[in-house]
This record gives structure tokens, sequence and C-alpha cells, in this order.
């Protein structure tokens, strides 16, 4: 069994990378959302801790997410000078009201003059001396977490002080009025600014002309990384549906799996295999389903972290959840995108349709629906990669990696 997280953190002896005179000893603050824990965010913060440890093995790196004690078990081995927090998330939390503008003004206030939040002090005086923020991809910087604009308002605060900032890969929809003037005040601090799909970028380019689009933050990680190496015996069926975020009534997306699996041809005799993304809240479809599926399988979400996801070429997926359309439909498979809710996973697999996936995409009230193919993810795999490590160096001023 390969294992992808608990492994013994790379250093510049390992890969041949160089760290770049004068980077040693950095102070690195990044801001992420892991911890959850949720298989997609957990990913994308081993790419960054990865890269890290491979280009600035010998930097002070911390992650500030909601969760940071199972942030600090699940990652204690990828970076040598790991350690965790979550003081911008506490600062956001205390603030005196959801509304973004409130959150952001008052996160800006309290790192001005920690006194305004006496209890994070410690934690505060960490950010203050960081040589660069970043802030990781993931969606969860919108109006479904209103209070974690003050994340971006943190790290704009920390350009006025000096400190190199990016930010990649955010899913910044659905925005209201309030999330777009945080944006306004604060774009143009940010050194490096990226996000995954257009209409986050309309959110921001008004104020930074320089953000881009770019690729998911997970592909920066190879696909040894991120996929089974043993997917050859997973099965030829796969299912991912949550029961968080819906717009509907969860029987209705356990019909429609159902529907679409005897529409596929799938029968009590077939190995069809349920893949858990957030502990129990992705495991309900499976419970409902496997009655009639004797011989079916179940992945927990310890297993993808483990071993990776089981995807290959030739089979088809059911998948309401963003990364494992993402990644199976890289690898190789066939499948369908199950939208469960229109202001944000029509969004996000909109993204990853626009990076090359040929998924059809669906609601609950789509019939007889065939799985697209991977369209042009497989063969752009390299390219998105190569994107995302030109953004590593931008952010990081690192050597070739």
């Amino acid at each position: 069994m390969k294992r992808l997280f608990g492994h013994t953190a790379r250093t510049d002896t390992d890969t041949g990378a160089g760290t770049a005179p004068g980077r040693a000893g950095r102070t690195i603050y990044l801001v992420a959302t892991s911890g959850h824990p949720n298989f997609g965010d957990e990913l994308i913060l081993r790419s960054w801790l990865r890269f890290l440890a491979a280009h600035e093995p010998h930097a002070e790196v911390w992650v500030d997410c909601p969760a940071p004690g199972p942030t600090a078990a699940l990652m204690r081995d990828e970076h040598p000078g790991l350690r965790t927090t979550d003081t911008l998330y506490r600062l956001c939390w205390e603030a005196p009201s959801d509304d973004p503008r409130v959150v952001a003004e008052f996160v800006g206030r309290a790192l001005e003059e920690p006194g305004e939040a006496p209890r994070w002090i410690p934690g505060i005086d960490v950010l203050r001396r960081s040589d660069v923020v970043h802030v990781l991809g993931g969606g969860y910087i919108n109006d479904v977490w209103p209070r974690h604009h003050g994340l971006v308002a943190g790290a704009a605060w920390m350009s006025r002080r000096g400190a190199r900032v990016a930010a990649t890969g955010l899913g910044l929809q659905p925005a209201g009025d309030a999330a777009h003037e945080v944006w306004q005040a604060s774009a143009a601090a940010f050194d490096v600014l990226t996000v995954r799909d257009e209409t986050s970028l309309k959110v921001v380019t008004a104020d930074a002309p320089r953000a881009t689009l770019a690729p998911d933050d997970v592909l920066l990680s190879a696909p040894s990384d991120v996929l089974d190496a043993s997917s050859a015996d997973a099965p030829d069926v796969m299912v991912c549906v949550q029961t968080d975020m819906l717009d509907g009534d969860f029987a209705d997306v356990v019909s429609f799996v159902r529907t679409t699996l005897q529409g596929w041809g799938v029968g009590k005799g077939d190995a069809v295999g349920f893949v858990e993304c957030i502990p129990r809240v992705d495991r309900a479809i499976y419970d409902a389903l496997r009655g009639g599926l004797p011989e079916a399988r179940f992945y927990s979400l310890w297993d993808l972290l483990a071993q990776g996801l089981p995807a290959r070429p030739g089979q088809r997926w059911i998948s309401s959840r963003y990364h494992p359309h993402l990644l199976a439909a890289q690898a190789g498979a066939s499948g369908v995108a199950l939208s469960l809710s229109d202001d944000y996973y029509s969004v996000k697999h909109g993204a990853v349709t626009a990076l090359g996936s040929g998924w059809t995409l669906a609601t609950t009230e789509s019939a007889d629906v065939t799985p697209g193919g991977p369209g042009r993810l497989p063969s752009l795999r390299l390219d998105h990669g190569a994107r995302l490590r030109t953004t590593a160096r931008a952010i990081y001023g690192a050597g070739p990696g």
C-alpha cells in the first residue's frame, strides 16, 4: 500500500532541488481550509507543503486553518518546519457580524491593533512577522461562508506590511455585493492572484487586472500522488455523491443515482464503488443503495488519503463532488457530473469542463443520462501542472521543479 500522508518529508538532497540563496529561514504563512477533513482540501494543502518541502525545507511554515489539531496530525511529516494555527479564522469568527465588509474591517483592525482581539495576540504576532502569505485554493471564500472574506482582508493587510501575498485557485461564487466590495478593497494588494473559474475572475479583475484564470491547485501534484496505482482492480462503475450542499431532497438524489445505474445496465451481480470525500456526509448514498448491490465496495476518505483515488480509463462515474470529477476525468474515466446546487456546484463542475473534461453535466431532474468521455483533460494534464509550477515560482521564487 502506498502512503500519501505520513511519509518522510523530502529535502534538497532527496530531490536535487536547491533552496534559493537567502531563502532559508523564511516564515511562510499558508491559509487553507484543511482538517475538516475533506479529500480535495487535504490534497491541496499537501500539494503546497510538498512543493515547499522540496524548495524551502528550512522555512518555518504556518498553516492557518479551521481545524489546526487534525491538520497537524494529518500533515505532520509533509514539511519539517510545519506548524498549525487558526488565528485568522478566529478573527473572522469573532467579528460582530456575518457581513463580509464588517468581518474584513474587524480583521484588519485586529491586525493593526492586536488589543482589539487580545486572546489571539500570539498568533497575530506570528502572522505579522511572516515573509509570505499564501491563501490556498478551494471554494471556501464566498457567500456560503461569508465570514471567510476576512481571510482576504488579512492577507491584504500583510501586503501593506511588506509581505509577499498570493492567492491561488480560488472559487469565489456565489458572491454578492458585499463580497465584491471586500475584493475591491483588497485585490490589488495581491502579488499573485488566480481563480479557477470565469465567474470568479469577474469578481476580482476590475480591481486586480493582473488576476488570471488557473487550474485547480490540486493539479500541482503529480498524478501518482493523487491516484491509486492499483486502480485496475477497482470497479468499472464508481459513485461519489454527498448529502450536504443540496438544493433539494436527498431522496431525489438517491432516485437519480439508482435510475442512472439501472439505465447503464448495472445489476445485483455487478461491483459498484462508492467513494467518500467527507466522512459520513458521503456514505449515505452507499447505505441507501447497497441492499440492492451486494457486490458494492466502499472507499472511505482514509482509503483515498492512504492510496489515492481509484480512477482509471474504462470506468464510468457519477460524482457530485468537484475533485473526484477533476481527477477521475484526468485519469481517463468517463462520467456524469451531478450538480446539487445551482449557485455553487454548477460553477465548480463548469470549471472542470473548462479545463477539458467531457463529462456530462446533470441535475437530479435529468433523464437517460449517458456518461461523457474524459475529453481533453488527460492530454492537458502536463500543461496544467506546468502552469501551476510557474505560478508557484512566481510566489516563492523557487527554482525549476
